[in-house]
C-alpha cells in the first residue's frame, strides 16, 4: 500500500511539464528573481555564519582532519564538487562530494574520528542526508548540518549548524552557489584555527569580492542568454561539460533545463567527450572551461563538436581566443580564481535554462513529446 500511495502521489503533484502548467511557472518566475540575487545570497549567508563557522573551527582547531564528505542530493550534492578545489586546498585533505543515499548505504560505515561530515538539506529533514549523518556520528565523525530551513532535524541534532540565507521558491539557484560559498568560508575558518592563516589569505580575500562580480555577471549576460534562448528554443536535448570542479557549473545548467524547460539534458566530466562517440550532427553542447588546466581538453573538444556537426557554446574568460575560434557562441566571463569559477560560471547558466523556458513556452512548448514505439 505505502508503494501504492507513492503512485497517487506522484500523479497528484502540483506542477507538471505541460506547456504552460501555471504551477511550474509560479516557481520559473520566482526562479528568475532567485538567480538574479546570488551576489546578495552570499553576502548575506558569509556575514550571518561568522560566528558559527568561529565556534566549528574551535572545535576543530586541535582535531586531526584526514577527510571531509560532503553529503546531499540533487543541487545540494553537485555543489560539494564546485567547493571541493578550494576547501582542498585551504585543508590540505580530501574533500569528497557524496551522493546522500550512496552515503547513507555505502559509504557512513567508513566515517570515523578524522571524518568532518557537512550534510546539506534545503528542507534540514532529507531522510538520506539524515541517516548517513547519523551513522557518521556514531562512529565518531565531526558533524556539520546546513540549510536554509532554521528549527529543521538538520540544523539542531548535530554539533554544528550552518544557515544558508538563501531562498528556493523556485528551483535552487542562489541556495546552490551560496552553499559553496559556505562550504568554502567553512574551511577558510577552520584552516585559520589549525595555523594555515597565509595559505588562505587570497583566497578568503578573492571569496569576499567575488558576490560582486556574480551580480556583474547576472546583469551583463542577461540579454545575451535570453537571445541564445531564442535561437535554441526548439532544441529538445542538450549537453554539458566542464572538468574536475567545473563540472558543477555544468550539473546546475543540467538541473535547470530538466526543471524548468522542461527538456531532456545530460552533465558529464569535460573528458568523457571523448571516449564515446558523444555528439551527433545538430547537437547542443556547453563546455565549461574556466582555466589552464581544462583549456587544452576543452579546445579539443570544441574542435570535435564542429567536426560532428554540432553546435557548441564555450563558457571562457574573457581573454580566451583560441576556444572561441572554434565555437559557434562564446561566453566569456571575468577573470576568476580557479577553485572559486565554479560559482561564477554558474550564473550565465541559471540565467539559459530560465529564458530558454520562456521562450519554449512562447511557442506552446512543454516536455519532449517522444514516448515509445507504437509498433
Amino acid at each position: 500500500m505505502k508503494l501504492e500511495a507513492r503512485l497517487h502521489e506522484i500523479r497528484r503533484e502540483s506542477s507538471s511539464d505541460a506547456p504552460g502548467d501555471p504551477e511550474r511557472f509560479r516557481r520559473v518566475a520566482l526562479t528568475n528573481t532567485e538567480m538574479m540575487a546570488q551576489g546578495t545570497a552570499i553576502r548575506d549567508t558569509l556575514a550571518v555564519n561568522e560566528a558559527p563557522i568561529a565556534q566549528i573551527a574551535q572545535d576543530l582547531s586541535g582535531r586531526r582532519i584526514r577527510r571531509v564528505v560532503m553529503v546531499g542530493c540533487g543541487d545540494s550534492w553537485i555543489s560539494g564538487t564546485g567547493a571541493r578545489l578550494a576547501m582542498e586546498r585551504a585543508l590540505g585533505a580530501v574533500c569528497e562530494p557524496y551522493e546522500a543515499f550512496d552515503f547513507q548505504h555505502y559509504g557512513a560505515d567508513f566515517a570515523d574520528a578524522e571524518t568532518v561530515v557537512i550534510g546539506l538539506s534545503s528542507s534540514g529533514k532529507t531522510e538520506p542526508v539524515m541517516e548517513g549523518m547519523r551513522r557518521a556520528a556514531e562512529l565518531g565523525a565531526y558533524v556539520i548540518g546546513m540549510s536554509n530551513t532554521l528549527g529543521s532535524p538538520l540544523m539542531v541534532e548535530f554539533p554544528g549548524a550552518l544557515e544558508i540565507k538563501a531562498t528556493r521558491g523556485g528551483w535552487p539557484t542562489q541556495s546552490s552557489t551560496a552553499a559553496m560559498a559556505l562550504k568554502i568560508a567553512l574551511a577558510i575558518g577552520i584552516a585559520r584555527a589549525q595555523g594555515r592563516t597565509a595559505e588562505v589569505a587570497k583566497l578568503d580575500a578573492a571569496l569576499t569580492a567575488l558576490p560582486e562580480q556574480m551580480d556583474a555577471v547576472s546583469t551583463a549576460f542577461y540579454e545575451p542568454t535570453k537571445a541564445l534562448a531564442d535561437k535554441l528554443a526548439k532544441v529538445e536535448f542538450m549537453m554539458l561539460a566542464g572538468a574536475g570542479p567545473h563540472y558543477a557549473p555544468a550539473a546546475f545548467g543540467m538541473a535547470k533545463l530538466k526543471e524548468l524547460a522542461p527538456i531532456h539534458a545530460m552533465a558529464f566530466p569535460l573528458e568523457e567527450y571523448h571516449h564515446y562517440r558523444t555528439q551527433k550532427a545538430g547537437d547542443v553542447i556547453f563546455l565549461v572551461v574556466p582555466d589552464a588546466a581544462s583549456h587544452q581538453r576543452g579546445l579539443e573538444t570544441a574542435i570535435s563538436s564542429k567536426g560532428a556537426g554540432g553546435y557548441c557554446i564555450a563558457l571562457i574568460p574573457e581573454d580566451e581566443t583560441e576556444i572561441a575560434a572554434f565555437a559557434d557562441t562564446a561566453w566569456q566571463l571575468p577573470e576568476v580564481r580557479d577553485d572559486l569559477a565554479p560559482l561564477l560560471y554558474s550564473v550565465p547558466l541559471h540565467l539559459f535554462g530560465y529564458h530558454v523556458t520562456m521562450s519554449r513556452d512562447a511557442l506552446g512548448l512543454g516536455a519532449p513529446e517522444l514516448g515509445l514505439p507504437t509498433a
